[in-house]
């Protein structure tokens, strides 16, 4: 199952691993990368193990920002504080939507097995879809936890 938020991507051009990556929706959140490809794939990596661990721990996905509300300047994790002297390079810095596949991230999560009741229309329609039931429910608790995330 796919799940994209908004990442925060700040460009120091005085530190080994120049971009540092921030996810509004997830407090105290951060990776790092090399180059801006390096970067997206920590994100993508960091979103996916959080995620899932999120999802684990039986906690609610937060619902992702609209994109158009977020500002490097505003958003920035580190604005309030008098000890972080952040020295960014505005015009290499970038927001930007990170995508990661969360199905591969609790693929090693421990399947159990469930019974359940549908109507009888339901599972003639589902074999007929050759839909998985199982991964069916699976992306549709997925799905309402994002929706029912604490805003």
């Amino acid at each position: 199952m796919l799940m994209t938020y908004p990442a925060l991507f700040y460009f120091d051009p005085d530190e080994s691993v120049p971009y540092f990556v921030h996810f509004p929706d997830f407090p105290n959140s951060a990776t790092q990368g090399k180059t801006i490809s390096d970067a997206m794939m920590m994100a993508s990596d960091y979103l996916g193990i959080t995620a899932a661990d999120m999802l684990q721990q039986t906690h609610p996905l937060p619902a992702p920002t609209d994109i158009n509300q977020l500002s490097l300047i505003n958003n920035n994790p580190f604005k309030d504080d008098p000890d972080f002297k952040n020295h960014y390079d505005m015009t290499k810095s970038f927001i930007s939507m990170v995508t990661v596949d969360l199905s591969s991230y609790l693929a090693a999560d421990k399947p159990i097995k469930k019974t359940l009741t549908i109507p009888n229309w339901a599972d003639k329609l589902g074999k007929k879809l050759k839909l998985n039931f199982s991964q069916t429910l699976t992306d549709a608790i997925t799905d309402i936890s994002l929706k029912s995330g604490n805003r």
